[in-house]
């Protein structure tokens, strides 16, 4: 239940903010991105302490490539997560209306121009930015684990406003599978926000024999 009420806070909340950019008010990229990353600070803050505030199949993904969770908790988050993200999208569209479908229910798009390849691995490279920063601020406790929520929230607001305009900057296969896949989206576009932020998953794994099974 954790997991899914915080999905649905970042999800709703970016896709709001998103919409309201190309529909009603120019918050232009860098409100967009403050707007992400704060929602998912936000929902972390209000989740980590009885879930873990994963809120990303990637970063459960990673927690178990590392051993942090066992197989059936990590099926059961993957589900809230993305149950969240269609049911969050839902909503978008009962307020925002048909309109909200040109614009993919707020979702993450490629910028004109973006190929498929570049997308995922801008994707995958900052998802491991991501995940690395969740590993060294909530899994390794030597790091400082009450500014957990803080640091993540601010990759993804780097993130979006690194790669925003290219690839989205989803980081996260619940921001996108939820808006596009209702809005019909069923091309190469979804694959590019389940394989590269699945693959920057990986680097759960890294951190955990670098870091966590070397430390004194």
């Amino acid at each position: 239940m954790a997991e899914f009420l915080g999905t649905f806070v970042f999800v709703f909340s970016a896709s709001c903010a998103v919409l309201s950019d190309k529909m009603f008010t120019n918050l232009g990229l860098v409100g967009i991105a403050l707007a992400t990353g704060l929602s998912l600070s936000a929902a972390i803050f209000a989740t980590v302490h009885i879930s873990g505030g994963h809120l990303n199949p990637a970063v459960t993904m990673a927690m178990w490539f590392a051993q942090k969770i066992n197989t059936v908790n990590a099926l059961l988050y993957i589900f809230s997560q993305l149950f969240a993200s269609f049911v969050a999208a839902f909503l978008v569209f009962l307020i925002f209306g048909n309109k909200s479908l040109d614009f993919f229910l707020g979702g993450p798009t490629l910028g004109s121009g973006a190929g498929i390849q570049s997308a995922m691995i801008l994707e995958a490279i900052f998802t491991a930015i991501l995940v690395f920063a969740v590993f060294a601020t909530a899994v390794d406790k030597r790091g400082p684990t009450s500014f957990g929520p803080w640091v993540v929230g601010l990759v993804v607001v780097v993130a979006t406003l690194a790669a925003g305009d290219i690839s989205g900057a989803a980081l996260n296969p619940a921001r996108a599978l939820g808006p596009l896949v209702i809005s019909k989206v069923f091309d190469f576009r979804l694959l590019v926000y389940i394989i590269g932020p699945l693959a920057g998953s990986v680097f759960g794994l890294v951190y955990d024999l670098v870091f966590l099974k070397n430390k004194k």
